[in-house]
């Protein structure tokens, strides 16, 4: 559902949390607070037909409604405070004014089966309609903007009726309410409605080399600035991994995409062929995949109900599974029973942490970076030994790993000759865990990442640490600061920048400032730092050109890097050609934006129009082709 603040209880935030309960919970019994996620809830969006040939129709949320000419006009609509009357903005009556009694709903009805929807069909909105049933045989035709919210208001419509009749099932509504999705937010300011796109709904831009299609560009070559990636515009990207000359998305749908060089299997795609522009992995289609990890040979995937993935060269046995390579998607049987939550790829090692908080790890062992107390390579994933506290996160660098404990405490194993390990002298490879303890570091640790061989890591006060090897600059750490640091050092930061997230590659580094700014340092080779001088920098340096675009999240590859930028359109001067037929624009061939992905078009590519309920068209819209074929077939 979309998220706003609740009217009656400004103060506190809509959470989606069965035991959260808002000012309106007050009005009610202790044991009638857990009806839905909050009864707050039901102050969010829809999209509603009113129909006037039965009578007077009401709403709620914030949707669109039939009026008696047919034509559909967006509504506020909300519970009153005492939780008695559905009320609704109109632009001739007061809010008092334009309500129903709660205790007249009879009836909610799923799908498009009144009079009103015989008369308005719309059958690619099946999944997502219901009906409110009042006074008898007045009714209220519903289409939400997702599946999702549809089954949010179902529970929480049928929680209130229920109540009415005192007959109401709260295991059952606890069991059955979805989480909330928020993609959009309804700000409603002095009569006002502005419908937001939430924050991880964002588009990848790439730069650097471009050998093998690795940027996603449909061509080889280099990028010295970011350029947005346009096949993924409209798919809501929420995390990047980059290899040496391949690179990975996934989406907020759960869906997962690769291209760039395909050699050994490490697209995923069920061949070794190179793929230039990005491509789902057909091997992944049904499962809900959370999380992605990649290096130079092999990629890894985790899905939802904890099962693991790997495909590529299984150097050493770093796959885990049977066979030196596979080409598509091949589940590690050896963790069934162990819910996988979190991996990471080394160069010829892979790493899985497992919902119990225990690690586990297999491939090539040469320094220990498998961190079971020996130098043998392991075929199957095995239990990481001497590790005290529960794990939540690791990363991995070519031959070292660093995990991050449940209570913000470093550990460190693997090699350790540029003192990437971060552990201090001798510098020697570690076999077992080792705790990285740091007087300089002074709070606990939010984020980290490894690069080929140095690490860097992310207080929870927004500053930076490096330890590891710094000839490329990779450290940060300034133009005097070239040797290997062998504990952590604070990277200079005279104008107090806070940071939100870090990403570290062979011999690059990046990071985002919680203002959603670039920065980038280490070696310029290949412009992998999206700079346009192409040298290499010693301390962070912002990337101007994506000075006016808000970041998310940034990923380091070997030679290039990615970013998931905010979405937004894609601005004039961003594009010279159709993003689809790729033909020039010119005073004829016009530039038009698709409502969907915010892609430039000419108007043969993007002539169709689709009603896009969840950003906030009641209307059918200007979309392009591609998104057209998606939205039918959704």
């Amino acid at each position: 559902m979309v998220a706003t603040q609740c009217e009656e209880d400004e103060r506190r935030p809509f959470q989606a949390d069965p035991l959260y309960s808002c000012s309106h919970s007050s009005t009610f019994p202790p044991s009638t607070r857990f009806w839905v996620p909050c009864l707050c809830s039901l102050c969010e969006c829809s999209f509603v037909f009113e129909c006037t040939a039965l009578g007077s129709g009401s709403g709620f949320g914030f949707g669109f409604a039939f009026a008696s000419q047919g034509k559909p006009h967006f509504r506020h609509f909300r519970l009153s405070p005492d939780l008695l009357r559905l009320q609704w903005e109109s632009p001739k009556k007061n809010l008092g004014e334009s309500s129903v009694l709660v205790a007249e709903i009879s009836e909610v009805l799923k799908g498009q089966q009144t009079r009103v929807f015989q008369s308005n069909r719309m059958p690619e909105f099946e999944e997502r309609s219901f009906s409110i049933v009042y006074q008898g045989n007045r009714t209220l035709d519903i289409i939400c903007k997702d599946r999702r919210e549809h089954d949010v208001w179902i529970s929480g419509l049928q929680a209130l009726v229920n109540r009415a009749t005192g007959d109401i099932d709260l295991s059952q509504l606890r069991a059955t309410a979805p989480e909330t999705d928020q993609k959009l937010q309804v700000v409603i300011d002095k009569g006002s409605t502005r419908v937001l796109i939430r924050e991880d709904a964002s588009d990848v831009y790439t730069w650097g080399e471009g050998t093998r299609g690795m940027l996603g560009h449909g061509e080889e070559d280099p990028e010295a600035s970011p350029r947005v990636v346009e096949a993924l515009l409209g798919h809501d990207i929420k995390m990047l991994c980059l290899g040496s000359g391949h690179t990975m998305a996934l989406a907020v749908s759960g869906e997962v995409y690769s291209w760039g060089l395909g050699l050994g299997g490490r697209l995923g795609q069920g061949r070794e062929r190179d793929r230039f522009t990005p491509l789902r992995l057909a091997g992944l289609r049904g499962f809900d995949i959370t999380h992605i990890a990649c290096n130079e040979n092999h990629s890894v995937a985790v899905a939802d109900n904890g099962e693991a993935y790997v495909w590529g060269r299984g150097i050493d046995g770093s796959l885990g599974v049977e066979g030196d390579k596979h080409v598509s998607p091949t589940q590690i049987h050896a963790l069934d029973g162990k819910r996988v939550v979190h991996a990471a790829c080394g160069a010829a090692f892979t790493l899985f942490v497992i919902e119990s908080g225990e690690v586990y790890a297999c491939g090539n062992n040469e320094h220990g970076q498998l961190g079971i107390g020996s130098n043998e390579a392991m075929s199957e994933p095995t239990l990481v030994t001497n590790l005290p506290e529960r794990i939540v996160r690791i990363a991995c660098g070519n031959s070292h790993a660093v995990a991050l404990s449940e209570t913000g405490r470093l550990y460190a194993w693997g090699a350790h000759s540029s003192g990437q390990l971060g552990v201090g002298e001798p510098l020697e490879d570690r076999l077992s865990p080792v705790r990285v303890e740091s007087n300089v570091v002074r709070d606990d640790v939010a984020d980290f990442a490894c690069g080929g061989n140095h690490t860097i890591i992310l207080s929870n006060s927004g500053l930076l640490y490096a330890f590891g090897s710094g000839a490329q600059g990779q450290l940060g750490l300034g133009p005097l600061a070239t040797k290997n640091q062998a504990t952590p050092a604070a990277l200079p930061n005279p104008e107090g920048r806070k940071y939100t997230a870090i990403s570290c590659g062979q011999d690059i580094s990046a990071a985002v400032s919680d203002r959603g700014k670039i920065y980038t340092w280490g070696s310029g080779a290949s412009n992998a730092l999206g700079l346009p001088d192409g040298r290499t920098k010693y301390a962070p340096t912002l990337i101007e050109s994506m000075a006016d675009k808000r970041c998310r999240t940034v990923a380091c590859g070997f030679f290039h890097m990615a970013a998931t930028i905010i979405h937004g359109w894609v601005p004039d001067d961003e594009a010279t050609q159709c993003m689809a037929c790729k033909l020039k624009f010119t005073t004829i061939r016009r530039r038009h934006h698709c409502r969907k992905c915010g892609g430039i078009f000419c108007g043969n590519c993007s002539a169709k129009k689709f009603p896009l309920l969840e950003a906030g068209f009641s209307e059918s819209v200007r979309v392009c082709d591609k998104c057209y074929v998606i939205l039918s077939r959704a």
